[in-house]
């Protein structure tokens, strides 16, 4: 269960910034990324409209899929199979983590010690390479991203558990989302996470 979480901690720094904001230069779009963890390769897709303001993120990891969307401030995740969701709880200062690329004041630069660190081409687009500190799950991470029009295409997130990449396979702008991607399923009761299974054991 750990993995899972710190995975959907990964999938939240790719959801962008707070909600309602123009996060990207793209209405809408779906990225496909891969990571490579501890030698399984997870799949994730992005799914995002009205330039970022909905998103969601479905995973493919272990022969399970899992829909992770946020809501009133906290993620949702979602086995749409199962007919199951449960809310994530605020992993500390995380939420506020994640940063708009279109919008980089001052404050945010110096807060996360973000620098911009060259040029490079993901999946065919051009991106401006970033590197940046985050809290994750009470860890401080050095994070890596590759960012076109707002969008991260790719990131290398340096934690105690070791590097983990992400990086865009396919990129699909301006795609008609179907709206059911960013809601919980009608009828299904979503249920709150359980603390304990965020401490103790192994990864």
């Amino acid at each position: 269960m750990k993995r899972i979480l710190f995975i959907a901690a990964l999938m939240a720094l790719c959801l962008g910034a707070a909600a309602q904001e123009k996060l990207y230069e793209v209405r809408s779009g779906i990225i496909t990324l891969e990571m490579d963890m501890m030698g399984q390769t997870v799949v994730q897709q992005l799914y995002f409209d009205d330039y970022g303001a909905k998103q969601a993120n479905l995973m493919e990891f272990g022969g399970q899929k899992i829909r992770s969307i946020e809501k009133d401030g906290s993620n949702i995740m979602i086995d749409d199979a199962a007919r199951t969701a449960t809310r994530m709880p605020a992993m500390g200062p995380q939420a506020n983590n994640r940063i708009n690329f279109l919008n980089l004041d001052e404050k945010t630069i110096k807060k996360n010690k973000i620098k911009e660190v060259g040029q490079e081409e993901i999946a065919g687009k051009p991106c401006t390479k970033y590197t940046y500190k985050v809290l994750m799950m009470g860890q401080a991470v050095t994070v890596t991203a590759w960012v076109y029009k707002g969008i991260t295409l790719k990131s290398s997130t340096r934690t105690d558990f070791g590097e983990m990449v992400q990086k865009a396979v396919k990129v699909e702008e301006d795609v008609q989302i179907d709206p059911s991607m960013f809601t919980v399923p009608e009828g299904v009761t979503v249920q709150e996470m359980d603390m304990s299974m965020m401490g103790g054991g192994g990864f």
